[in-house]
């Protein structure tokens, strides 16, 4: 006789517009097995205009929850575990974000397009004002302009939810 336990895990489509986008400091979470399954799908963009920026002293991409406003944003699309996904809510900062289910466009500059397909995305609510007054982007690059400090580099006494404020002060 023979026991064993089968592992299930709800799987979700999920939406990222930042740094753990193919080419992205933070990519390596989604490639680490024991984070979770993560599977690329295709490329992708909210059908609705959003906000967003990069914000605090580490130079963090933040999509507002302001439908409406900002530019369409691109991102991709990965197919992730219950584990995978606590993870990653580990590594942005559950404090600061909102899970919410949003239409993308799928498969942009990979052929088909299907329309108005539901995914999760987790953007940032409860934020400080100012942030509706920096630059809009419509893609998340790290860049030399804009260097992402990773999360290992940083002073571990700042608050992710205190540091926020930081723009507020240069």
């Amino acid at each position: 006789m023979c026991n064993y336990k089968v592992a299930r895990s709800a799987l979700h489509k999920l939406f990222v517009y930042g740094t753990l986008k193919r080419g992205e400091p933070n990519h390596y979470w989604l490639k680490k097995a024991s984070n979770g399954y993560a599977k690329y799908i295709c490329k992708a963009a909210t059908t609705k205009k959003m906000p967003l920026v990069i914000a605090t002293r580490y130079n963090i991409p933040f999509l507002l929850d302001k439908p409406g406003h900002g530019n369409y944003v691109a991102g991709e699309i990965y197919e992730v575990d219950d584990r995978m996904l606590d993870k990653i809510e580990n590594l942005e900062g559950r404090d600061l974000l909102s899970r919410d289910i949003q239409d993308m466009n799928m498969g942009l500059q990979e052929g088909e397009v299907a329309q108005n397909r539901s995914m999760l995305c987790v953007s940032a609510e409860n934020y400080p004002e100012y942030l509706d007054q920096l630059p809009y982007l419509s893609e998340y690059l790290n860049t030399a302009r804009h260097p992402y400090e990773a999360r290992s580099e940083r002073d571990e006494k700042i608050v992710a939810k205190n540091d926020l404020l930081y723009n507020l002060f240069i």
